[in-house]
């Protein structure tokens, strides 16, 4: 059985550190710290919304726009109408989901737009079989017109395919 970390655990530590991982930088001015700290709630919200399996969840986190994109194992889903469908699709098919993320970065993308990067470990149960890949996840986010939150505009995810 694959040791598994507690996301929660992770993305604190993350933020505590200013982002994790190697070469990561710690912002020097509090706003911009502000903006670290508020995309790694938002990826834990992202997490948790997956994992109780509700579109309900998800769907604020997106900007809700023709311009959204999701993709996952090369698929793409443009506008948040497709993207819509394929979130539906993907957490209505499943019985349980367990995602665990590690050594996650942010990356300022100027002062409204942040990227995310990390190893997704994700494990999806249907209540017979359950699947498990491992890969990396790409979340850009951008702030809301009142630039009181941060919205993923793309998302992708991806894994190498299982001999």
């Amino acid at each position: 059985m694959r040791r598994r970390h507690l996301a929660a655990v992770v993305l604190c530590g993350l933020v505590a550190c200013g982002g994790g991982g190697a070469g990561a930088t710690r912002p020097v001015d509090p706003a911009a710290a502000d903006a670290f700290s508020a995309v790694f709630r938002a990826v834990e919200q992202w997490r948790q919304g997956w994992e109780v399996r509700s579109l309900d969840a998800l769907a604020p986190l997106y900007r809700q726009d023709g311009n959204t994109v999701v993709v996952h194992q090369g698929r793409a889903h443009v506008g948040w109408p497709q993207a819509q469908i394929y979130l539906r699709q993907a957490v209505d098919g499943a019985r349980a989901v367990h995602l665990t993320i590690e050594n996650g970065q942010v990356t300022a993308l100027g002062p409204g737009g942040a990227h995310f990067s990390a190893r997704l470990v994700r494990e999806i149960s249907d209540g017979a079989v359950t699947v498990t890949d491992e890969g990396f996840l790409t979340l850009t986010f951008a702030r809301s017109a009142s630039g009181e939150r941060w919205e993923i505009v793309s998302e992708h995810y991806s894994y190498p395919p299982v001999p």
